[in-house]
Parts: C-alpha cells; sequence; structure tokens
C-alpha cells in the first residue's frame, strides 16, 4: 500500500521571518516526517524515504483507525509530546526498535504525537490540487487531537510567532501561501522555513579513530553536503553520542567501509576510516564559519527519512 505520491512537499529555507496576509505560519516540529497512509483499517507510517515505521508505533496505528475517515492519507511531523531539549534525539530509541515490550515501555516513557498539517487524499479523492485553506478545512474535521492532532497556525503574522519560537526553544517556523496546492517531492516557492536555531541534516563520509573510553568506537564522525553534485567536508562531530549509539553506528558505518574518501575536498586524514555516503546524521551547533566547516557541532541522532543526495548546506 505505498501510493504514488509518498514523497512529502518540500520547503524552501529563507534567513528571515516575514509578515503577509496570504500567508499561514506554523511552528516547525522536531521530529520525523511522516505520510500516514489509511484504507480502512490497514494503516501504514512511510518516512520520507518510504520506510514503513507502522511497527514502530503501534499506538499511532491504532488511532488512525477510529479517524472520521474510510481512507486517508496525512502529511505531517511525529515527534514526542513532551517536551525535552530535542526532541529529536528522544525519538530515536523507537525508530529502530522491534521489540514489542519495550516499544509498549518507551510509549509510557516517551509518549508521541503524530502532528498533521496536510491532508493528500480523502476516501480515495485526491484533493492536492484544492488551495492550501480548503484542504486546512479538511484536515480539521478529521484529526481532532489525541495521538493524531491538527497542527495550529496563525494567520500573516510570521515575525512574531518567530519570536515566540525563538523564546521557546523551537527548531524554527513554516510559512506557507493560502492558495498553495500540493507537490510530492517538489520545494514550491509556496512553502518556506525559517530556522530559530543552527541544526541540520549532514551527511556522514567517515569517521576517526577513537582512543581512551572510545577506542572501541570511533573518535569524530566527518560530515558534509552536497553542492553542485559533490560531497563538501563540513568537519568533525565528536559529541552527543551515548555509549550504545556509538557502538551502534560503529557497527552500522563497518558495512558501509571504502578505501577511498567520498569527500571532493582534498583530505589527508590517514587515520580516518572512509564509508560510503549513505548515512544522514542531524546535527546542531553554533555556526558555520567563513571556510564553510561547523563550529561546535553535537550529534542528534541517525534520519532515515531523506536520501543523502538529497543533503545541502541550509541558511
Amino acid at each position: 500500500m505505498k501510493p504514488r505520491f509518498l514523497s512529502p512537499m518540500l520547503c524552501r529555507p529563507v534567513d528571515k521571518p516575514f509578515n503577509d496576509k496570504g500567508w499561514i505560519f506554523e511552528r516547525k516540529i522536531d521530529g520525523t516526517r511522516i505520510i500516514l497512509v489509511k484504507n480502512r483499517q490497514t494503516v501504514r507510517l512511510f518516512t520520507r524515504r518510504r520506510i514503513d515505521r507502522s511497527r514502530q508505533f503501534p499506538e499511532l496505528v491504532e488511532a488512525a483507525r477510529k479517524l472520521l475517515a474510510v481512507s486517508v492519507v496525512l502529511d505531517g511531523e511525529l515527534a514526542v509530546t513532551k517536551r525535552v531539549d530535542s526532541a529529536f534525539q528522544a525519538l530515536q530509541p523507537r525508530m529502530q526498535q522491534t521489540d514489542p515490550k519495550i516499544i509498549a515501555r518507551l510509549d509510557r516513557n516517551v509518549p508521541v504525537t503524530f502532528y498533521a498539517f496536510d491532508i493528500l487524499t480523502l476516501d480515495g479523492r485526491s484533493v492536492m490540487r484544492l488551495p492550501l485553506a480548503a484542504r486546512k478545512k479538511l484536515l480539521k474535521r478529521i484529526a481532532k487531537g489525541g495521538k493524531i492532532r491538527y497542527l495550529d497556525s496563525v494567520d500573516g503574522q510570521g515575525v512574531a510567532l518567530f519570536t515566540r519560537a525563538k523564546r521557546a526553544g523551537w527548531e524554527g517556523i513554516v510559512g506557507k501561501k493560502n492558495d498553495s496546492r500540493y507537490y510530492p517531492g517538489k520545494r514550491g516557492r509556496g512553502w518556506v522555513k525559517i530556522k530559530a536555531h543552527n541544526e541540520q541534516e549532514l551527511v556522514i563520509g567517515g569517521y576517526t579513530k577513537g582512543y581512551g573510553k572510545v577506542a572501541k568506537t570511533f573518535g569524530a564522525l566527518m560530515v558534509g553536503y552536497y553542492a553542485r553534485g559533490k560531497l563538501k567536508f563540513a568537519g568533525q562531530v565528536g559529541t552527543g553520542f551515548t555509549t550504545l549509539e556509538r557502538h551502534q553506528l560503529k557497527q552500522v558505518m563497518k558495512q558501509l567501509a571504502t578505501a577511498c574518501s567520498p569527500f571532493v575536498d582534498n583530505l589527508n586524514d590517514s587515520k580516518a576510516t572512509w564509508i560510503r555516503p549513505k548515512l544522514v546524521a542531524q546535527i546542531k551547533f553554533v555556526e558555520w564559519t567563513n571556510a564553510n566547516i561547523l563550529r561546535a557541532p553535537v550529534y542528534l541522532g541517525l534520519r532515515d527519512d531523506k536520501p543523502a543526495r538529497l543533503v545541502k548546506k541550509e541558511i
């Protein structure tokens, strides 16, 4: 049950907030993008890379079965419900888990919510060509709360919402034109995102040798982003990992080992182990230097909802 339009519509990054009566503004949720597909009592939760995460979140599957629609496809963000320092990082223990007992325990300790912000089909009919304002009205009738929640928005006042985002520690805000249609997999001009702090996805291209307490895993990840089809080096990330994450990540990276550096840059690091650029990590950092290198980067977790080739340096 994988519909052709599984690739979600994307946002264009802009560097500052704005006010416009023709736009709405929403909180940018710190989680994982999910396309929720319901067909009668069958429910699937697909990431941007079309990985089915229904098994990891059975409570959302059960909630979706109770939606007031025989069949529906929703776009939204799956995120930890309670306030934590990094909601994305708190979500990581659930993403790969398959043990039902552990999943049930995590659901109690770290509950999640699906924040629905768009609707693609309703009872077998595509609504993607309707203007956003009309789609929002349909969505609001279906996502009434609980585990599947309608994401509220404000009309026109992007600057005020961005100020609130900065004060509250949100990831940022998203702006959308009221008359915008839904274009799967496209980065149209009708959707924009404005970040309140520096955090983005980066591709892992290798890792350095570990010493002391981390001798059995690695020292730091070597990360980068794509520019004109080439992987550009963006620096090393050596903090933010739990001990378990270090061991799990080392095992995954060992399977991707390669003899040559994937970076276009001439990196003379004889102690590095290069890997094929398949893994995408979420990284927070203070700023980009003039040489386009991360300053004070911290690892938050792996992403499986974005292909590595789509990772670019954002504003």
